[in-house]
């Protein structure tokens, strides 16, 4: 249409051909009125586009996986195995259980009342109780650990005639006392009174009780 005048389409006024818009309302000029056309509809064609695509992309992401902050799966402890020791013998027996014993150590005997009422306390633990054809020995400890060798002359009462109690202590494996120059050992089944290196008396003793 170059050269040629052309009408308004908005206004119907006829416009000079080299004129780009209308003088009346300023409308475009037909071709370029469709190429403004062109451009809105290719502008919104981009748009739509690109909506599309955002919808197709979001739509296709997975879902996100579930938060670490939920609750731990619950572990149980496993129950371990029982185990049974069992002693055999070579041939495939088991032996028998041997039930355990304990024996009891004896208890204390008492001094003898006849030797314990000249013991410091009166009372201990008898050690030995023996006599010969003349005498009756006992050996005692009281309960502060000192030793105390009694005799009495058989078959008398007690007096400072026929009796006797001395602080003894233990020699190998019988017992001593001494009294001044006189000593008396109890030892192998003998009561042996000395004086100095002389034997005064040498007598088997048999124990008692």
């Amino acid at each position: 249409m170059a050269g040629f005048p052309w009408t308004c389409a908005t206004c119907g006024a006829v416009n000079d051909p080299a004129a780009r818009r209308c003088g009346t309302c300023a409308g475009l000029a037909p071709g370029r009125a469709r190429a403004r056309a062109l451009w809105v509809l290719l502008a919104l064609m981009v748009v739509a586009g690109l909506a599309v695509g955002g919808v197709l992309l979001f739509a296709g992401e997975p879902d996100p996986p579930p938060s670490a902050s939920g609750p731990l799966p619950e572990y149980t402890t496993p129950a371990l195995p029982t185990t049974k020791t069992v002693v055999t013998t070579a041939n495939g027996v088991t032996p028998p259980v041997t039930p355990s014993t304990t024996t009891s150590a004896p208890a204390d005997k008492p001094c003898p009342a006849d030797a314990a009422r000249y013991l410091p306390g009166g009372t201990g633990t008898a050690l030995l109780v023996g006599q010969t054809a003349k005498s009756l020995v006992t050996i005692c400890r009281i309960p502060d650990g000192r030793i105390f060798y009694d005799g009495q002359a058989r078959g008398q009462a007690a007096s400072d005639e026929t009796h006797i109690m001395l602080p003894a202590q233990a020699e190998g494996d019988g017992f001593v006392a001494v009294n001044g120059d006189y000593r008396y050992k109890v030892d192998g089944g003998r009561l042996v009174v000395s004086a100095g290196s002389e034997v005064l008396s040498d007598e088997e003793l048999t124990t008692v009780g």
